[in-house]
């Protein structure tokens, strides 16, 4: 064991404690890492640096040290970043960048799961940019006698408050000529 201790470069040890810490993180990794950055990513990528450095020669010892620094340094301004720009935004976004939760009133859609008179169901939005799903409730008006909006029915969103869309049945309805024309009788 001492011989093995002895024996261990640094291009060794990085790619062990790379290799160590990604098997014994992987299980609780998600407890442990942050919303943004997966904590197993620092020791694969401690892995793939020590992996690089043994193919480097011996006689560019200086030149480790210096890729060892640029990983450490690269890798605390991603996180910074992560930190200080990525997050805040990722707090203020909505479900698409493009359209405002206000733009979804008036949009159409399809029932994804039955929405009964006072639960919760799903939807699925067709929007100009794709199809978004949304939690939907029933839009109720006085004495509309709607129990319930059973799946695949075509849905018009009315309103929404707090990520809930408020959604009325839809048909629609061709525009069609009368069969007759009484014009002229």
């Amino acid at each position: 064991m001492q011989a093995f201790i002895e024996s261990m470069t640094l291009p060794n040890l990085l790619m062990l404690i790379g290799t160590a810490g990604a098997i014994i993180l992987i299980p609780i990794k998600d407890v442990i890492s942050l919303e943004f950055y997966d904590i197993c990513d620092v020791f694969i990528s401690l892995f793939f640096v020590g992996l690089i450095m043994t193919k480097m020669d011996e006689g560019m010892e200086q030149n480790k040290f210096l890729l060892t620094g640029i990983f450490l340094g690269v890798s605390i301004v991603i996180i910074l970043i992560k930190l200080f720009v990525f997050v805040p935004f990722q707090e203020k976004a909505e479900t698409n960048a493009l359209l405002s939760r206000k733009d979804y009133i008036g949009e159409r859609g399809k029932v994804t799961v039955t929405i009964t008179k006072e639960g919760l169901g799903e939807v699925v939005l067709y929007t100009v940019f794709g199809n978004v799903p949304m939690t939907a409730k029933i839009y109720h008006q006085e004495n509309d006698g709607i129990i319930q909006i059973a799946n695949g029915q075509m849905i018009r969103v009315m309103d929404i408050q707090e990520s809930i869309v408020f959604v009325a049945p839809y048909e629609e309805k061709a525009f069609l000529p009368p069969l007759e024309s009484h014009w002229g009788k």
